[in-house]
């Protein structure tokens, strides 16, 4: 509970922060625009590798971004929060159902016409808090995730093209990303694609333990949206699509979000957020009927989509 009230704070600092921006006659050169909220939701959630399970849930949301322009230059800096919790029937354990931690820092330069500019752009993924599995009322196992564990660093220099204001596609073809995972024994598990421990065969012994990080160079595409469809309904959408050069280019890893909000009144509104991960290097493990032996064929021992959904209806503030 105390990560949904930090970040409705934070939301309410940069709220005031944004203000005092508009106020000032001298920095008019920065625009800034967000979202904070807290929804009472209902989640669905499939082959998600964090954890959590479908259920009724408190969740909070964070969509900031701040903007500088200024003759041939852009600037774009945008975090993006979100973090639930749910309690099930009797359960006395509250278990975590939606989490990510997002930032992106974009730099835009005129380039040949006022379409196009070259860019220059960092962004960073990862999460709030440890996810588990769980059974019941009871935790099963050790984390499977957790703040930096996974971590994801992208860098990428490239063309920007933008028409309009409120949607622009990025194209990349010098691309790096770093893959962290803080926690040993998931490096060691070879966990979100780094490479594993290695064990002596006969005694079972650590010979190497799993590296905790990862590095890829290849080309990104990246598409950007974010627009008030009218004076109710805004919705801000990313994606990002990357192919590593140096091992199966073919295989693409994808990232989707999408925050849709309709504001009812001043104060209350509904949100819909979907997010959709794709890695071949991240497998999914699921024994569907528990005999450790992944031959039915509902058992999951691979690369999976991941899609989580909430749709929600609580207290939401728009500046």
């Amino acid at each position: 509970m105390k990560k949904i009230l930090s970040i409705i704070g934070i939301g309410l600092l940069f709220s005031a922060y944004s203000k005092n921006l508009s106020d000032n006659d001298t920095t008019k050169i920065w625009k800034s625009s967000g979202f904070v909220g807290i929804n009472f939701s209902q989640t669905a959630l499939s082959n998600w590798q964090g954890g959590g399970q479908d259920n009724v849930a408190f969740n909070s949301v964070l969509d900031y971004q701040i903007i500088y322009k200024k003759n041939k230059h852009t600037w774009l800096n945008k975090w993006y929060g979100n973090y639930g919790l749910m309690r099930t029937g009797s359960d006395k354990l509250f278990k975590k159902n939606a989490d990510q931690l997002l930032f992106i820092s974009k730099y835009n330069l005129d380039a040949w016409n006022k379409f196009f500019f070259y860019s220059a752009m960092l962004d960073f993924r990862t999460q709030f808090a440890p996810g588990y599995n769980y059974k019941g009322d009871s935790i099963i196992g050790r984390a499977i995730s957790d703040f930096f564990s996974p971590a994801y660093l992208q860098l990428a220099i490239g063309i920007d093209y933008k028409s309009v204001e409120y949607f622009s596609m990025t194209l990349s073809p010098l691309a790096g990303k770093m893959t962290f995972v803080s926690r040993q024994y998931l490096a060691d598990a070879g966990a979100y694609g780094v490479e594993k421990a290695e064990y002596d065969p006969n005694t079972g012994m650590l010979v190497k333990a799993g590296k905790k990080i990862r590095g890829e160079f290849g080309g990104r595409l990246t598409f950007r949206l974010k627009k008030d469809l009218n004076k109710v309904v805004s919705w801000d959408a990313y994606l990002d699509l990357f192919s590593n050069y140096l091992k199966n280019p073919q295989n693409i890893d994808v990232v989707f979000n999408s925050l849709i909000t309709i504001k009812l009144t001043k104060i209350f509104t509904i949100t819909i957020m979907n997010q959709m991960l794709y890695d071949d290097d991240v497998k999914i493990i699921r024994d569907w009927n528990k005999d450790g032996k992944y031959d039915n064929p509902n058992d999951i021992n691979g690369p999976r989509l991941q899609i989580l959904s909430t749709f929600g209806i609580g207290l939401g503030y728009k500046f």
